[in-house]
């Protein structure tokens, strides 16, 4: 049988070195620094997980400071390179799991833009994107078991699409910059998520790949979004897998669950789930492939909306295999 294994997501919420800023704020102290870096030990050690994929990290050594602890001494940190601007995710990796050969950082998108014209098919409609890379760099690594011979490789995405956040497009009239500024945003989330979507499919193909996606994906679970990533598989008890599908654990909890109470996120007093943790076949029960069974998701969301810098305004969530 393959050896257990749990995946999370952290989204750190600006985590920045002392004395350097984030989006132009004051420098951060000392002791808002050292405030964070314990809260973020904190709930570490009690998500206990193999694999944790962050999101919102300004700098390596925050991450480095917090794995200084001894009892994280078993952990190794993936980052997209030694030293980046603004925001970036990075992943740890618990042994025995250990990571099996090099990681690959994807920033460009296997697209140079995305283009329909006018074919008279009724549609009516022009498109022309020009979008071409990731907002944020994917991380891809594939990571392996060091002693169960009788486990296969899994292969971990880890990523932050775009948020909803408006962007900011100056040559808009200003009463209708929000508006603007909020379709751009989607637009480019979900063109990165197609991009993912077209890479997954790539590397997916011809099945037996044992492939999870992490991150903040900044959209519901039902979103276009996440639809694309997911390619909207059955998921029932009676469902035989699809090759090149992933599933939601949050829907997989649900297949346990009389409930359906998740929240990861909170904006204008709107509870939402924006942090995912999607798998393919092999972690999916009822697949004719699968290779594990879902034990368990858990949400730590007590601290959204307490509006407090040391913490973060996203859940945590966290999905187990066995």
């Amino acid at each position: 049988m393959p050896a257990k294994i749990s995946f999370a997501s952290f989204n750190l919420y600006n985590f920045q070195k002392t004395g350097l800023t984030t989006y132009g704020n004051k420098p951060v102290s000392k002791k808002e620094y050292e405030r964070k870096r314990n809260w973020t030990r904190d709930m570490l050690s009690e998500l206990d997980a193999d694999v944790v994929v962050f999101q919102e990290l300004w700098h390596k050594d925050c991450l480095d400071d917090v794995l200084s602890a001894p009892e994280f001494s078993d952990y190794h940190p993936i980052y997209i390179k030694e030293s980046w601007y603004n925001i970036a995710v990075a992943m740890i990796v618990r042994k025995p799991w250990i990571v099996s050969g090099s990681k690959k950082i994807i920033k460009k998108f296997p697209f140079k833009e995305l283009l329909k014209v006018d074919e008279n098919d009724g549609e009516d409609d022009e498109v022309k994107v020009s979008i071409n890379k990731f907002s944020r760099s994917v991380i891809k690594l594939r990571i392996k078991h060091k002693t169960s011979t009788t486990t296969p490789k899994i292969t971990v995405f880890a990523c932050h699409l775009k948020s909803k956040l408006p962007s900011s497009p100056s040559k808009i009239t200003k009463k209708y910059r929000p508006t603007v500024g909020s379709a751009i945003s989607t637009i480019r989330r979900t063109a990165e998520a197609t991009a993912l979507r077209m890479t997954l499919i790539d590397h997916m193909k011809g099945g037996g790949t044992p492939t999870v996606v992490i991150g903040d994906l900044n959209d519901d679970p039902l979103s276009n979004t996440v639809n694309l990533l997911t390619d909207q598989p059955t998921m029932t008890k009676r469902s035989s897998g699809g090759d090149k599908s992933l599933y939601n654990t949050l829907f997989l909890q649900q297949l346990k669950s009389f409930r359906d109470v998740y929240f990861t996120h909170e904006f204008k007093n709107h509870k939402g789930v924006l942090d995912h943790i999607l798998v393919s076949e092999e972690f999916f029960e009822h697949s004719s492939d699968a290779l594990w069974a879902h034990k368990n998701t858990s949400i730590w969301n007590d601290h959204i909306g307490d509006n407090k810098t040391h913490t973060t305004d996203h859940g945590i969530i966290k999905s187990s295999f066995v």
